[in-house]
């Protein structure tokens, strides 16, 4: 019975997580939609990897309170607490690299840029309408060299936010 309570609250967890990211995936298409119904309204228009950045801030920091809160509860089975201990810890290491990616890619250039690292896959954003095969080379060895992927499980998307 103990088992089955340590599983249902894993589940529950990961629901959660889910659950959050469909809703700011339908925020973030009703952003667009309400930007793009008010186009009279004097608010500086976000670009859509601005958008994209803000909602992955945002879903990161309700992941990060909710392991928080799983990490730090008195009543938690030690088990499930260490877990979301070492989720927090791989959460905070990702975070690093796409800060180390993103501000590297600046540096070089790619001033808007969003970059996604996850456990077997790496994204890169860039605010263009197209990347040469040598830019595109260069972005792939830097993400390579930082997060330790391997070159078929990084994509590079160049995406036009005009």
């Amino acid at each position: 019975m103990e088992r089955l309570g340590k599983w249902l609250t894993g589940a529950a967890i990961a629901a959660l997580a889910l659950c959050m990211a469909v809703v700011i995936f339908a925020g973030i298409r009703q952003m667009r939609w309400d930007v793009e119904a008010e186009p009279s309204v004097a608010v500086p228009r976000m670009s859509e990897i601005e958008r994209f950045r803000t909602m992955r801030e945002q879903l990161r920091a309700m992941e990060k309170a909710q392991l928080n809160d799983v990490a730090h509860d008195a009543n938690a089975d030690a088990e499930l607490a260490d877990m979301a201990r070492r989720q927090l810890v791989e959460l905070c290491a990702r975070e690093e690299q796409e800060a180390t990616l993103e501000g590297v890619l600046a540096l070089r250039g790619w001033t808007d840029s969003v970059v996604t690292v996850h456990a077997d896959s790496v994204n890169v954003l860039l605010n263009a309408d197209m990347v040469t095969a040598g830019e595109s080379a260069a972005i792939l060895e830097l993400v390579c060299r930082e997060t330790g992927a391997r070159s078929g499980n990084v994509k590079i998307i160049p995406m036009n936010s005009g």
